[in-house]
């Protein structure tokens, strides 16, 4: 299997727009003008693009961290058939744990206010028809159509955040373009494609709308207050070595505590380290104990976990109250929720931009566990 981001090093300058079905033509048409083409330079190497979409009339645009990772100029291209123009931007925020960067573009007061999509951050369900608009293998502001196949998929690029499923034909140069409703809004950023070797198209995937709208706030918030690009994004993380008592977890346990049994006829999230010093150690909570319920919800794996801090809009530093199961017994517990690692993200990017292939192991931030043997293992970015 390989997980492919969306993005390319060649440009098309092809023009392939095709009308919407469940989706009007005047949406898909209003989403196409908000679509752009984003070109990067890095160093002496040019021709690197992907897409991204405008979300606000003074020229906020959203794309992906790896189409603009490193990168020393960035050019934006609007949809005009008539010419070729392109308009410069410049990196003022970023948010490497989900994949996102946020722009402001350099234009002319006279330009403004310039079409924009808003991002939804509630409503979407399976079986809903999206629309993606991106520049597939170069092919530029291509409109394709499909159904949101799942709500609740973990990502194997980006492995925290919430992403969304869906049919509509995507490949490179897609990454960082919108995933839209029947309303026009941007329910998701179109980021990968998990697809076999050797096939020509897979699964798409797209950053959901919950976390892009958390993702822009903060990086909004942290331009206004720091004026500092490099001003991390964060997010709510439990800091422990959890493991899910599930068919690949109890085998993991088994096969690294072989002198220990663990319970197969419960859900929850088994601590298997905990590090001396940290909250966990100093605060009652013992190896092996396994969280049932994270504030009165249950979970039994870490995208429930996630799911309830970033639902119930939890920052990093509050205290959160966990119920565990020990020695057969319940047991009420707090922990105070930590971040995740941000260099950890800018170290990952940085060596897979020089290596042009990445794991989804070195991806998980170092407190989270790793997927099991049978998960795709490679991943290619060329």
């Amino acid at each position: 299997m390989r997980i492919i981001a969306l993005f390319v090093f060649t440009v098309m300058l092809v023009v392939n727009f095709t009308s919407a079905g469940a989706i009007s033509t005047e949406i898909a048409e209003k989403a196409r003008n908000a679509t752009v083409l984003v070109s990067t330079s890095r160093g002496e190497r040019d021709g690197g693009f992907g897409s991204g979409v405008v979300i606000s009339p003074s020229g906020l645009i959203l794309t992906n961290y790896h189409v603009i990772h490193r990168a020393d100029k960035l050019r934006i291209f609007f949809y005009d058939p008539d010419n070729n123009n392109y308009y410069n931007a410049e990196v003022i925020g970023i948010d490497p744990v989900a994949d996102l960067a946020l722009l402001q573009l350099k234009v002319d007061k006279d330009m403004l206010p310039l079409e924009f999509l808003l991002i939804e951050s509630e409503e979407w369900n399976i079986a809903d028809d999206v629309m993606a608009i991106g520049h597939p293998m170069g092919i530029q502001w291509t409109v394709s159509l499909g159904h949101i196949a799942s709500t609740i998929r973990s990502g194997k690029i980006t492995p925290y955040v919430s992403t969304l499923q869906h049919s509509a034909e995507i490949h490179k140069g897609n990454s960082g373009g919108p995933l839209i409703n029947e309303q026009g809004d941007v329910i998701g950023i179109n980021t990968y494609l998990l697809m076999p070797e050797n096939a020509w198209s897979g699964i798409a995937y797209a950053i959901r709308g919950d976390i892009v709208k958390y993702s822009v706030d903060q990086m909004l918030n942290n331009a206004i207050a720091f004026m500092n690009v490099d001003v991390p994004v964060k997010y709510p993380a439990f800091r422990l070595a959890l493991r899910g008592l599930n068919e690949f977890g109890v085998k993991w346990l088994e096969e690294n505590h072989p002198d220990r049994k663990f319970p197969t006829n419960i859900f929850g999230m088994i601590v298997v380290d905990i590090k001396e010093g940290e909250w966990a150690d100093e605060h009652g909570m013992e190896k092996f104990d396994v969280v049932v319920a994270v504030d009165g919800e249950p979970t039994n794996n870490m995208l429930d976990i996630r799911d309830i801090v970033m639902g119930r809009n939890y920052k990093p530093g509050q205290i959160v109250g966990l119920l565990i199961i020990r020695d057969g017994h319940f047991r009420k517990l707090e922990y105070e929720l930590a971040w995740i690692d941000f260099e950890n993200y800018l170290d990952f990017y940085d060596e897979s931009m020089a290596e042009k292939k990445m794991t989804p192991e070195s991806l998980l931030p170092p407190t989270l566990p790793t997927p099991p043997d049978d998960e795709p293992s490679s991943y290619q970015n060329e």
